[in-house]
């Protein structure tokens, strides 16, 4: 997981793995290799991203959820559907044909929300079930998550805290969570704690 404040890198960061920009100083590796030694085609056609601004296209909903698979079956793309709890679909006059405009033009704010949004603005209960389907994918890849939830970053082997674009600590949830700093200030924020001060 990858966490920070506003402007502290995480954008820059996440766009240097697909190579959407290049390092210009430091290196980034991916299994031990320098990011830009990879196929470029080859390195983006391994990589699925959600981005904070996805856009949907003028397409079915199955279009839409296949999208860059033509090859992904129908009962695949019922499959992912239900991953993401986009259960409104079954609803929909067409269901899973129903045409969509560009950025969701036909769907309710609800329905276009689930279509094209990631956890950051989902209910508790959905963004748990969603964090529960990504933790129990049926194939073995390594996930990034950009967030600001606790309740998201916590399961991470691996949480990242960044700050004005350099790294400023590495840990587990239990490790950042009782020590000094961003994340120990944002669980106890999030949690309605208050940190205890030692009076002098």
């Amino acid at each position: 997981a990858i966490m920070g404040p506003t402007g502290s890198g995480k954008t820059s960061l996440v766009n240097l793995i697909p190579r959407f920009s290049d390092v210009s100083g430091g290196a980034l590796l991916i299994d031990g290799t320098p990011v830009g030694r990879y196929d470029l085609h080859d390195l983006r056609h391994s990589i699925g991203i959600a981005t904070q601004d996805v856009f949907l296209f003028s397409d079915t909903v199955d279009g839409n959820i296949a999208y860059g698979n033509t090859e992904l079956s129908e009962e695949e793309v019922k499959r992912y559907a239900k991953m993401a709890d986009v259960d409104f679909v079954e609803k929909l006059p067409d269901g899973f044909d129903t045409l969509i405009g560009e950025r969701g033009t036909g769907l309710s704010g609800g329905q276009k929300q689930r279509m094209d949004d990631t956890t950051s603005a989902v209910a508790l209960e959905t963004e748990k079930y969603i964090q529960e389907q990504l933790a129990n994918l049926d194939f073995p890849c390594t996930k990034i998550i950009v967030a600001q939830r606790i309740s998201t970053t916590k399961r991470a082997d691996k949480i990242v805290i960044l700050d004005k674009g350099h790294v400023v600590d590495v840990g587990t949830h239990e490790e950042l969570s009782n020590r000094p700093g961003y994340y120990r200030e944002v669980f106890l924020l999030q949690n309605g704690m208050e940190e205890e001060r030692e009076v002098v």
